[in-house]
């Protein structure tokens, strides 16, 4: 009994009846049993199956496809059609949020399509955009630095400050360069390391004492610095190279700005053609509506 009942074509019969008692109950069929699967119907499956809307990209692609992998698209295209009927007539689609949602994204997705290739900005546009919208692109501070560091919890806090005062004579006598910091010192819980960091990362490492002096450090690829002392131990820095916060010349950021302003002109010309459609509609109040306080003590117009 138990081997009957996971046999899979038990499944697919119980299925199927399912599918029959649910059609009778409902009193509904297709209204057309013809399905036309032509080189359109292939080329719009391919589409909607990869969400990408080049039909050059799919031509290309259908014709390299052999004998076999055609046949193979048909009868996935034409199942596809065929459930998607049954499924209208059974009034699947009927009070269905999720159906709703896409129908709407689909809807916004051919505005938004429609609005990026009606106009592009101009050089105008662009420069104007970077004016109105220089705080966006302020150029955030960072640090190139290495450390040698002692662990104060293995060690204790004076020994590990004794280590770092005596290693840093020998690390400015070297001088030891910036490649050679890891053959000196303790392991550290984190990086050795720090390319073109932000404070936020070094004083997550750091702490916020150690960090903000790192920052007013002059760049010194031959000078190390220290010690200083972060929760885990004693440090000696090496900075090679830091940069302030500030904001960049507009050459500097073109390229983000130009995409930036484009992106502004669709969303504004999608928004612009939601609204001429949204126009053509009556927005009617229902009666249980039209008096409600909405707390500021006036009806709503």
């Amino acid at each position: 009994m138990k081997k009957l009942l996971r046999d899979p074509l038990l499944h697919f019969v119980v299925l199927g009846l399912g599918l029959f008692l649910l059609y009778q109950l409902t009193g509904q069929q297709a209204d057309d049993d013809e399905i036309l699967i032509d080189r359109d119907a292939l080329l719009r499956h391919l589409q909607y199956q990869s969400v990408a809307f080049d039909r050059a990209q799919f031509e290309l692609f259908l014709d390299d496809m052999s004998a076999r992998e055609t046949a193979e698209l048909i009868v996935e295209a034409a199942r596809e059609e065929i459930l998607y009927r049954e499924a209208l007539a059974m009034g699947l689609d009927r009070d269905d949020y999720i159906i709703r949602s896409r129908l709407v994204q689909k809807l916004r997705y051919l505005a938004e399509g429609f609005a990026s290739d009606a106009v592009g900005v101009s050089d105008e546009d662009v420069q104007a955009y970077f004016e109105a919208n220089r705080d966006n692109y302020e150029l955030d501070p960072y640090i190139t630095l290495t450390h040698v560091f002692f662990n104060a919890e293995r060690r204790g806090w004076d020994e590990a400050r004794a280590l770092a005062e005596a290693k840093l004579q020998e690390l400015n006598e070297g001088p030891v360069p910036f490649e050679e910091s890891s053959a000196h010192g303790d392991r550290f819980p984190y990086f050795v390391n720090y390319i073109e960091r932000p404070p936020q990362l070094v004083a997550s490492h750091f702490g916020g004492g150690m960090t903000e002096a790192l920052f007013q450090l002059p760049v010194d690829a031959t000078s190390w610095r220290g010690p200083y002392e972060s929760r885990f131990g004693t440090h000696l820095v090496l900075v090679t190279n830091q940069q302030p916060e500030r904001m960049p010349d507009f050459d500097e950021v073109r390229d983000r700005v130009a995409a930036d302003a484009q992106a502004a002109r669709d969303r504004a010309l999608t928004d612009a053609a939601i609204d001429e459609i949204v126009a053509r509609y009556t927005i009617v109040i229902g009666a249980d509506l039209q008096n409600a306080d909405d707390g500021t003590g006036a009806a709503p117009e």
